[in-house]
């Protein structure tokens, strides 16, 4: 179906119906409002909260906190859910309704949790450094204290260098033997004392010169003036333990309000979309008794909202269709299931604008044989299908999510293909791989062997490349057609197809048993025909000629990419082989050496595949944004976002 036509319409009615149609219209999704500034400045009813008050960062605050402390999901229920909450809507109305009365308690408990968990965090991270310094004087016997001097005496406490302490004692004792000296603790780095000495006695310049520290312990721990180190020190190990156990009961009680999860899931998204339907009250028009407002709908949708309107709001509720030429329609893409998976990588891109065709059909084919050509491997393609298949049959997704789930089972299938034709099996020769996989020395079904017909392989290579780039010359060309450009079709185009194709005559003259004056003659007419038809400056025509043969020799040789990267998957899965066959030969014990053999083979090839993954889509989706779009494809088109109920958490089974 590719684009789909949109029509804009316009909905107005009674106000006192608005809330039941917007319910409705959020449920079903079919059409996507529009800003209309001047039903803005017109507005005469101040915004109301028609749908509820709600405060969903509080919500997600709680599903955040407490989501640590749930019972973890095993992986595979994760990948089979999305990590969503799959449930039918009855059951998710239900448990939303049961809730409810009790939402505000559980989350004013998570603040307080939360809040409360920092704090002693907090001071947990402060006490290590307070016990160390305690710890450093516990054997000191004096009080802490602001002030230790005497009438007669002065007191200082701290440290010095380990390596300076012999030295430093040896310059007191020159000062004097009337200084007191305890050595109360030493660690590996510092040495901790306590120095008394009469006042009388200057060695204040012997403190300086050995950068002696002074540590007050009043200053830094006024709650325990008066008490021993010892003392306080026993005091900051009891209010750790004390810390720690509130720590481990909020955990606990974190623990238990994690059961409501799954019910603040639920209430997030519901309230989410009742905040959808209050928000877009500031696009439309409202006064006491009226509303309206504009739309963009699927044509196809048209008639059967006009019925549902009519049987709901009975002439109280109205649908008009609006006609304006002047403004750009959003765009709407829609394939057949297959095709319809390929979508994604359209719009990586950007979306067709309203002169563009739909690509997605031409992508669906070259894109798989671009793949397959690049991963080029029966068992890497087998391991992207089976994953993907057991995803999509068994997995909780959304219609989305599948789309791109069948992506990959398609991608897997076209990587089969390609390893049964390019001898891709984990990297094996045919004389390593089992039997029943080759014939006469070669895998069966093999076209080309990478390694040894490189050339052969360019070749394959470029003629899709070819194919795929005088397709998108056509695809212009009918484009032109389709828009009434008639002229710019057949003299740009069209007559640059005729062009190639005659190029490519005259290359394959001998190959295909024809006349060579013939193609020759065939190739200078067309060139000529190009050029004249260019305008009435025949040099212009010859620089169109020229750039555009430029531009085409360029991007015909950047297919050169899948050739390369067909020989690498291959190439780099066969290394991976060698190199565990070698720690295999190097290692005596034969248990170990295959057991370490088996790890770096289930290593290497999971690596090669990731790698090999990532770059044949990558490359595949580069040589239809570079080389193919170039032809025919500008983009930019803004794309239909439909009014619908979004879901962040929930996932509604049928």
């Amino acid at each position: 179906m590719a684009k789909i036509a949109l029509q804009k319409i316009r909905i107005s009615g009674l106000k006192k119906h608005y809330k039941i149609l917007m319910q409705e219209l959020h449920r079903s999704g079919m059409l996507q409002v529009i800003k209309n500034q001047n039903f803005i400045k017109s507005s005469l009813e101040e915004n109301v909260e028609h749908f509820g008050v709600f405060n969903l960062a509080r919500i997600e605050f709680a599903i955040n906190f407490l989501s640590k402390y749930e019972s973890k999901k095993s992986k595979i229920d994760l990948l089979l859910s999305g990590g969503k909450l799959v449930l039918t809507e009855d059951e998710s109305k239900e448990r939303l309704n049961k809730f409810v009365g009790q939402h505000e308690a559980v989350i004013d408990e998570c603040e307080k949790i939360e809040e409360q968990l920092v704090k002693n965090s907090n001071e947990l991270g402060k006490l290590p450094a307070k016990k160390s310094v305690l710890k450093s004087f516990k054997n000191l016997d004096l009080d802490i204290q602001v002030n230790y001097s005497s009438e007669m005496t002065e007191t200082w406490i701290g440290k010095i260098d380990l390596s300076k302490k012999d030295a430093f004692l040896a310059g007191i004792s020159k000062k004097s033997n009337l200084v007191d000296i305890e050595i109360v603790s030493e660690d590996s780095v510092a040495c901790f004392l306590r120095i008394t000495a009469l006042k009388t006695v200057k060695i204040n310049d012997v403190l300086n010169n050995f950068q002696f520290e002074k540590i007050n312990l009043a200053t830094d721990f006024p709650e325990f003036i008066g008490q021993t180190a010892r003392k306080g020190l026993s005091e900051l190990e009891a209010k750790t333990i004390e810390l720690e156990a509130d720590q481990n009961k909020l955990n606990q009680r974190a623990k238990e309000l994690a059961q409501y999860v799954d019910d603040l899931k639920i209430m997030f998204d519901y309230n989410a979309w009742r905040k959808t339907k209050n928000d877009l009250q500031h696009d439309i028009f409202r006064s006491k008794t009226i509303f309206a407002f504009e739309a963009w709908i699927p044509k196809r949708d048209v008639v059967k909202l006009i019925n549902w309107i009519d049987n709901a709001f009975v002439n109280e509720v109205f649908l008009e269709e609006v006609v304006n030429e002047k403004e750009i329609e959003p765009t709407f893409i829609e394939n057949v299931a297959g095709i319809s998976s390929f979508e994604p990588v359209v719009k990586m891109y950007s979306l067709p604008s309203k002169a563009d065709i739909d690509p997605t059909r031409f992508i669906a084919f070259f894109f798989t044989i671009f793949f397959g050509f690049c991963l080029s491997d029966v068992g890497y393609g087998a391991l992207l299908t089976t994953i993907s298949v057991w995803s999509l049959f068994f997995g909780n997704f959304s219609s989305e999510a599948k789309r791109t789930i069948l992506l990959l089972v398609i991608c897997g299938i076209s990587a089969m293909i390609g390893g049964v034709l390019l001898g891709g099996y984990f990297g094996m020769t045919a004389e390593q791989a089992p039997a029943f996989l080759t014939y006469n020395g070669k895998f069966i079904g093999q076209f080309i062997n990478p390694i040894g017909e490189p050339i052969k392989l360019l070749t394959v290579a470029l003629i899709f490349g070819g194919i795929q780039l005088q397709t998108g010359t056509l695809i212009q060309f009918f484009n032109d057609l389709n828009h009434g450009r008639i002229k710019d079709a057949i003299a740009g185009p069209g007559l640059w197809f005729v062009f190639v194709c005659a190029i490519v005559l005259f290359a394959m003259t001998e190959q295909l048993g024809l006349n060579p004056d013939v193609t020759k003659y065939t190739l200078i007419a067309s060139a000529v025909i190009f050029i004249l038809a260019q305008g009435k400056n025949p040099l212009l025509g010859i620089y169109v000629l020229y750039d555009k043969i430029s531009g085409f020799l360029s991007n015909f040789l950047s297919y050169a990419r899948l050739m390369a990267l067909a020989i690498a998957t291959g190439v780099v899965a066969s290394t991976m082989n060698q190199i565990a066959l070698t720690f295999y030969d190097m290692i005596p014990v034969h248990f170990v050496g295959v057991l370490v053999a088996v790890l770096f083979i289930i290593f290497g090839h999971s690596l090669n595949f990731v790698l090999s993954l990532l770059g044949a889509f990558i490359h595949s989706a580069r040589l239809h944004f570079i080389e193919f779009f170039d032809k025919f494809y500008e983009g930019n088109g803004k794309e239909f976002k439909p009014f619908q109920r979004a879901k962040k958490y929930l996932f509604f089974k049928r």
